[in-house]
């Protein structure tokens, strides 16, 4: 059976070295093809421009050398059957580098590194990972600086209760790769007539899932943010997986995403799924 085909961005920073060897632990054993993206980008500059030109071709160039570089240590620090190659890719942001590069070639997910937001970051609408989690289609592991791979034995699902069958064929499917045990939550204000239907298809959807490492758990909570950080302390989970949207621009100006709200926290690494 072939590898999955996951793309790594990197700025050569600590933090995305942090989520690149999470992602080779992780995926690494599972003959995964590995592509390191690093966007090369002139601001301000005219593109018509000759020197322009010549000093994009130099900065692409210096960026590959330190992407070989970076592959060679990489493998050293963590062998495996898996193959690595580095990619230096022109755009004019990391979310349109991902997006392009995604739709023109098979890629099974997106890893980098997660980062918590000031104020002023959420005041424009959000820094570079949320950026790539609202535009990019396949599912992006967000990884939090102090991460460590170990296993993936605990998944928190946070539903919104829409889709319930789709996202649980997904999420499981993606759990017994790695045998994990699947909590699911939702997070309610109140118990209504609304939930409690709800939560009669979430039953009857695990039923039919089989899968003996499912579980589900409706919490009452006014903070939905703060109800999510309590249980994955609660569980010790491992990893935090949402479904998402492509946010309309009242819904950043407004954060009204919580998968949004949860990367801006950078508490544990997080999986976020496109809804489609």
């Amino acid at each position: 059976m072939k590898g999955p085909n996951i793309v790594l961005l990197t700025d050569f920073s600590p933090l995305s070295k942090v989520a690149m060897q999470y992602a080779l632990k992780m995926a690494g054993p599972l003959d995964a093809h590995f592509t390191i993206l690093n966007i090369v980008r002139l601001d301000g500059i005219p593109k018509a421009n000759l020197k322009s030109k010549l000093l994009e071709k130099s900065i692409a160039q210096i960026s590959q050398e330190e992407g070989n570089k970076l592959v060679n240590d990489l493998r050293k620090q963590t062998k495996g059957n898996y193959t690595i190659e580095f990619k230096p890719v022109k755009a004019r942001t990391v979310s349109e580098m991902v997006r392009k590069y995604v739709s023109k070639n098979p890629t099974n997910m997106v890893v980098m590194g997660l980062q918590g937001a000031s104020a002023v970051k959420k005041a424009r609408l959000g820094g570079t990972t949320v950026s790539v989690i609202d535009e990019c289609p396949v599912p992006v592991l967000a990884i939090p600086a102090l991460a460590n791979y170990q296993n993936l034995k605990h998944i928190v699902y946070a539903s919104d209760l829409k889709n319930i069958q789709k996202e649980l064929d997904v999420v499981v499917e993606f759990a017994k790769i790695f045998e994990s045990s699947v909590h699911m939550i939702h997070v309610a204000p109140i118990m209504d007539k609304k939930v409690d239907a709800s939560i009669q298809a979430v039953e009857a959807a695990i039923q039919k899932m089989n899968y003996d490492k499912l579980d589900f758990k409706l919490i009452l909570e006014e903070d939905i943010t703060m109800a999510i950080a309590g249980y994955i302390k609660q569980t010790k989970a491992d990893l935090l997986t949402t479904f998402t949207h492509k946010l309309s621009l009242e819904e950043k100006i407004f954060g009204r995403s919580v998968t949004r709200k949860v990367a801006y926290q950078a508490i544990t690494p997080l999986l976020a799924i496109k809804r489609k």
